[in-house]
Parts: structure tokens; sequence; C-alpha cells
């Protein structure tokens, strides 16, 4: 089957094969989260079927930073769409970057980073999509030596001095 074949035959039975439309107050808050930030997913395998994506939106109110995480093996992709943030990333969070409604950013699987809201009175809300059909969210710890690494399995005592509020 050559390549037109292929994109205009009929998707396996398994995938989705109708258009679906989310409207806010459908919005999935039963999503993993990370302290300080909202996520909520617009599309997921849950809410339309889909297997290779999924895409929501990520709230911060002001003076708000998340715990510092990693999306495992899935690609992000995020879209600033309002607001103001700061991101650092890095196995020592070693790297910063400011945001503003219109950048987009991409982020590697498994990168730690840490996502921040520096306003004192404006928040901000980011379209977020990734690679796979699940959130997934894997919270870290700081380890002994610096680095950031899953907390289940820390071998030292976690940092107990975590501030997500700026």
């Amino acid at each position: 089957m050559n390549t037109i074949e292929s994109a205009t035959s009929h998707p396996p039975p398994e995938q989705a094969t109708e258009v679906r439309v989310i409207k806010p107050l459908q919005f999935d808050q039963e999503t993993p989260q990370t302290t300080g930030m909202r996520r909520l997913a617009a599309i997921s395998r849950v809410l339309v079927g889909s297997e290779a994506l999924w895409a929501g939106v990520m709230l911060a109110e002001p003076d708000t930073a998340s715990s510092v995480h990693h999306h495992g093996p899935l690609e992000t992709v995020v879209y600033v769409l309002s607001g103001r943030s700061t991101v650092r990333w890095g196995n020592r969070l070693e790297h910063e970057t400011n945001l503003e409604a219109g950048d987009f950013v991409f982020i590697p699987p498994y990168m730690p980073h840490q996502e921040i809201n520096p306003s004192s009175d404006q928040p901000t809300q980011w379209i977020v999509v990734r690679s796979g059909g699940e959130a997934v969210v894997v919270n870290l710890t700081k380890h002994l030596n610096g680095e950031y690494i899953p907390a289940s399995i820390s071998n030292s005592k976690p940092s107990t001095k975590e501030n997500h509020h700026v």
C-alpha cells in the first residue's frame, strides 16, 4: 500500500473514529498534579480515546511554583496563553528562562523542570500538549548531591525546604 492509499484508508477499529469537541466544563480535573499548579485534561485517552496525544491547560495563581517534576518518556509542548512565567530545568535546575504570552516551549522526555508564576497579582495560563494519551507527572525530590531524582528511588532524606510560593 502506498502512502496515499494508507492516508485515505479507514483507521484500525481500535482508534477513535469521530471528531470530538470538549467544552471547558468537560475538562478532567482528575489528572496527576504538582503542588502549585492546576492541570486540566481536555484531550486524553479517557476523554476522547486519544492514543498518541494528551492536551490540556495549566493554571497558575500569582506567586506560585510547581514541585520539581518530569513527564517520563513524553515530549511536552507548552504555549503560553496569558501571563508571565519562568521555567527552570536541568538535573539541578541550573537553567532558567522567562516566558510571556505567545511563547512556545519544548520540554524533552525525563527533563526535570519547574514552572513558576512570579507575578504578585496576575495568574498565568498555558496550553499543554504531550506525546501520549495519558498525563504522566513524576514528582522529584532533591538528592544530597543537589540533583533531582524520583522520590521513590531516593536513598537520602528528601529536602523539606520546598518553597511553592515565590
